[in-house]
């Protein structure tokens, strides 16, 4: 690095550090600026629901075909397409399910495979596409004007700022993101002192860059998360599966200035 923090030896900034680092975060995209879970806001990533009608004697035949029913539904739920699912009440004449995916393929191919179908214990379905706009995992987030403005860290002075890289495949890329969004996202935000998080990504020479920010209110909080050894990596098999290369340690940062600066 060039110098402490972009100062040069006389403590004015260094314009050529600040340059720099401009030039290289302008290259990457933010796939989203939601702090809890990231979506890439593009056709790639939609929500669709997967709509049942069951037949009159739905309850009665059920039993014997729920446990493949949920066996199904909970693989599906594991490899990122099934979001939520179960039957409508008073009266339980109907189902909703909600997928993610590419296209409705991902609904349709489990409803003509699912036991209940297959069975007769549904009379009917169909899929909708589902334009999501509001709420942390929508699929196309819109915000009011003044809440994206400025777009900021969700961290103020002092906090820390923890970053890791890694490598993927164009192919393997929706795999990783939807294993960060919805599995590791979604479990940091049961770690207090979690405060967000970002996935930046840029295709660099045929392959996928990316880039994950989370950030924390101390360095207490991140080792409630990392253990003992706060600068090693925390890196599951199921993203090990889907990258090409990863590092095995993280950076971490102190938050010299954030939104609560601005407010000040």
């Amino acid at each position: 690095m060039a110098s402490n923090h972009g100062l040069n030896r006389n403590g004015r900034k260094d314009r050529k550090v600040e340059k720099e680092w401009s030039a290289t975060a302008s290259l990457y995209d933010f796939a989203s600026l939601t702090y809890f879970a990231v979506n890439p806001g593009s056709d790639k990533f939609m929500h669709y629901l997967l709509f049942y009608e069951v037949a009159e004697d739905y309850l009665s035949q059920r039993g014997q075909f729920r446990e493949a029913h949920l066996e199904k539904a909970w693989a599906a739920s594991e490899r990122g397409e099934l979001v939520l699912g179960g039957a409508l009440a008073d009266p339980v004449d109907s189902a909703v399910l909600l997928f993610q995916g590419d296209s409705p393929e991902v609904a349709e191919k489990f409803a003509r495979a699912d036991p209940y179908v297959l069975n007769g214990l549904v009379k009917r379905w169909y899929v909708r596409e589902w334009t999501t706009v509001a709420g942390e995992t929508a699929a196309k987030p819109i915000r009011a004007q003044a809440a994206v403005a400025i777009p900021g860290v969700p961290v103020d002075k002092g906090g820390i700022v923890r970053m890791w890289r890694a490598q993927t495949t164009p192919q393997k890329e929706g795999e990783y993101i939807r294993h960060a969004t919805q599995k590791v996202f979604s479990s940091l935000r049961l770690i207090h002192g979690h405060r967000g998080a970002y996935l930046l990504r840029r295709a660099v020479a045929g392959a996928i860059e990316l880039v994950v920010l989370t950030f924390w209110e101390s360095m207490d909080a991140v080792r409630r998360f990392a253990g003992s050894e706060p600068d090693r990596a925390v890196v599951d098999s199921e993203a090990k599966a889907v990258l090409t290369s990863f590092d095995d340690s993280v950076a971490h940062f102190e938050v010299i200035y954030g939104p609560g600066e601005m407010r000040r």
